[in-house]
C-alpha cells in the first residue's frame, strides 16, 4: 500500500486547515469502508487520509418533528434506533440491508453519500423524503438538497474543501407512508437496483408522491413523470401497473458484471411499485415516536468518538508522541493495556499479526466483504482489514484468543462451535465466532433469521452454515439456562 500522511483533526476549522495547506493533495475520510479499498488497490493515491472520526461537530441527532443528524452518524446507530424505525420506514429498510454488520458499525450516512455511488442505498430514502444536506468549507455554509447532490458517478456538488455536515430530514405530514426495496446478487453486495417511494394520503387519493431509484443511471434518480403521474389519482393495481412503465421508461441502466440493462430497466419498475404498495401499507404506522418525542434532543455519539474511549486511556493518548507518518498508540487488547508505534498506512489487522502476534484475525478479501479478519472495537464486529491502525487508540479490541478464560477455559461460543460441527477448515471460524459473540451480547436468545443476519458478514468457504447457526443456537440455549 502507498504511503501517505493521516491527520486526525478535532474540530471543522482544522480540518478545513489542513486540506487548505495540502492544496487537494489529500481526501477526507469518514468511515473509510469504500476509501480504504480504492487506496488498497491503488485507485486513488492521496498523499494525506484527513479522518473526520474526532470531529465532534459532526455528530449528534436532534429530532423536533424534523430530523437533523451529523454526517458521521453510522449506519449501525440509525439501525438500532427505535426512532428511524417507527417514523422513517425507509430509511430504517436501507440502513438494514447496507453490506453487513461489520460495514455498518464503522459506514456513515455522511460517506455513503460523498462516495456518490449510483448504487448508494440511503440516497433514495433520504430523496423522496426531500432532506437537505449541509455543506461546510473556508467559503461559508450553503444547504443542498439531496436530489441535486449527485452529478455522476463518483461525483457530487461538493468543492474539494467542503466537509457534508449535518443531514436534515423535514417533518412528515399526517398520512404518509414511505417504503425501500433493494435487490442485489447476495445478501452483501451492492444493489442491482434499489427503490424509495413516498406518498401522502387524502382518503383514497393520493395527494403527494416521491419516488427515487438508485444504480440504474449515472446516479441515484428522482422519477418525476412517475411522481406526477400518481399525485390527484386513486392508487389502484392498474395504476400502479402503468406507473411501473413510466419508470422503465426514465430509467437508464447499463449492463455490467452485476447484471443486464434489461433486467434492470424491468426490475426498477417492480421494485417501485413494491414500495408504493409497501408505503400504502405503512401509511398510519408512524407513531408518536416515543423514542424521542418532539421538541427533545437525542444525542447520540459514533464509534470512534471520545466518549467511547477506555477510561484512563485518554490522558496517554493526548501525549502520545506522534507525526502524522507514525504514532504511538495506546488501547485495550485482550483485556490488557498495550502500546506500540504503528506507521499511518497500517491498518488493524497488521498490527494485531505483525506487532501484538494475535494471529487469529486472517487476512481474506481484504476489502471488507468475506469477515475473515473480523475484531471486535468497543464490543462491535469491524473488518480489521480496513480499519486505519492511527484509529485504534483508546479502545477496547477484542480477537478470538480474548475469549479463552482462566486456565484456558473456552468461551461457551467455542465449545458449541466444536460440539455441534461449527468448525470446518477453520479459516472462517475465528471472525464468525466473534460476530456471534457480539450477536449474542446484544439479543441473548435470536432465532435462526437473526442469527443468519448477525453473521452476514462472515463468508464460510465450506458452505458448513447449517452447522454454524446450530451451534450459535446451542451456545445461546446454554447460556440462557446459566
Amino acid at each position: 500500500m502507498k504511503k501517505y500522511e493521516y491527520h486526525q483533526p478535532q474540530t471543522l476549522a482544522e480540518a478545513h486547515g489542513i486540506m487548505a495547506r495540502l492544496k487537494g493533495r489529500a481526501k477526507y475520510i469518514a468511515g473509510g469502508t469504500d476509501l480504504m479499498i480504492r487506496v488498497k488497490h491503488r485507485i486513488i493515491e492521496p498523499e494525506a487520509l484527513i479522518s473526520l472520526r474526532g470531529v465532534e461537530e459532526l455528530r449528534g441527532f436532534e429530532y423536533k418533528g424534523s430530523l437533523r443528524f451529523g454526517s458521521m452518524t453510522l449506519f449501525r446507530e440509525l439501525e438500532r434506533n427505535a426512532l428511524i424505525a417507527e417514523r422513517f420506514q425507509a430509511l430504517a429498510g436501507a440502513v438494514s440491508v447496507l453490506a453487513n454488520p461489520q460495514v455498518r458499525n464503522v459506514a456513515t450516512v455522511g460517506g455513503n453519500l460523498c462516495n456518490a455511488a449510483p448504487s448508494a442505498d440511503c440516497a433514495p430514502p433520504l430523496m423522496v423524503m426531500d432532506a437537505i444536506l449541509t455543506l461546510e468549507g473556508t467559503g461559508g455554509v450553503r444547504q443542498a438538497p439531496v436530489a441535486d447532490f449527485f452529478t455522476g458517478p463518483g461525483k457530487s456538488c461538493l468543492e474539494p474543501d467542503e466537509i457534508l455536515s449535518f443531514i436534515t430530514i423535514p417533518e412528515m405530514e399526517p398520512h404518509t407512508g414511505m417504503a425501500f426495496f433493494k435487490i442485489g446478487r447476495v445478501s452483501q453486495d451492492i444493489a442491482v437496483v434499489n427503490a424509495a417511494a413516498l406518498v401522502v394520503m387524502e382518503g383514497k387519493t393520493c395527494r403527494k408522491a416521491r419516488i427515487a431509484v438508485g444504480a440504474v443511471a449515472p446516479t441515484p434518480l428522482r422519477i418525476a413523470r412517475a411522481e406526477e403521474f400518481l399525485e390527484g389519482k386513486k392508487l389502484t393495481s392498474e395504476t400502479l401497473e402503468e406507473m411501473a412503465g413510466i419508470v422503465e421508461s426514465e430509467v437508464r441502466p447499463i449492463t455490467d458484471v452485476r447484471s443486464t440493462e434489461t433486467y434492470r430497466r424491468t426490475v426498477s419498475g417492480v421494485l417501485v411499485k413494491r414500495a408504493v404498495t409497501q408505503a400504502l401499507k405503512n401509511l398510519g404506522s408512524q407513531g408518536n415516536g416515543s423514542e424521542a418525542k418532539s421538541g427533545s434532543v437525542v444525542s447520540t455519539v459514533g464509534h470512534g468518538s471520545t466518549q467511547d474511549r477506555v477510561a484512563g486511556l485518554e490522558l496517554l493518548d493526548a501525549c502520545a508522541i506522534g507525526t502524522p507518518l507514525r504514532k504511538d498508540v495506546h488501547f485495550i487488547l485482550n483485556g490488557h493495556h498495550v502500546f506500540g508505534e504503528v506507521k499511518s498506512h497500517q491498518i488493524l489487522l497488521d498490527v494485531l499479526r505483525d506487532t501484538f502476534g494475535f494471529k487469529g484475525a486472517k487476512l481474506g478479501c481484504g476489502q471488507g466483504e468475506c469477515g475473515a479478519c473480523t475484531v471486535l472495537v468497543d464490543g462491535n464486529p469491524v473488518d480489521s482489514c480496513l480499519y486505519p491502525a492511527f484509529e485504534v487508540s483508546g479502545k477496547t479490541v477484542t480477537t478470538i484468543e480474548g475469549l479463552m478464560g482462566e486456565g484456558n477455559k473456552m468461551h461457551p461460543l467455542q465449545e458449541a462451535f466444536i460440539q455441534h460441527g461449527g468448525i470446518q477448515c477453520g479459516f472462517c471460524t475465528p471472525g464468525m465466532i466473534l460476530s456471534s459473540k457480539a450477536l449474542l451480547d446484544e439479543n441473548p436468545n435470536p432465532d435462526e433469521a437473526a442469527i443468519r443476519r448477525g453473521i452476514s458478514g462472515n463468508l464460510c468457504r465450506c458452505t458448513g452454515y447449517v452447522q454454524i447457526v446450530e451451534s450459535i443456537r446451542q451456545a445461546a440455549l446454554k447460556e440462557g439456562r446459566r
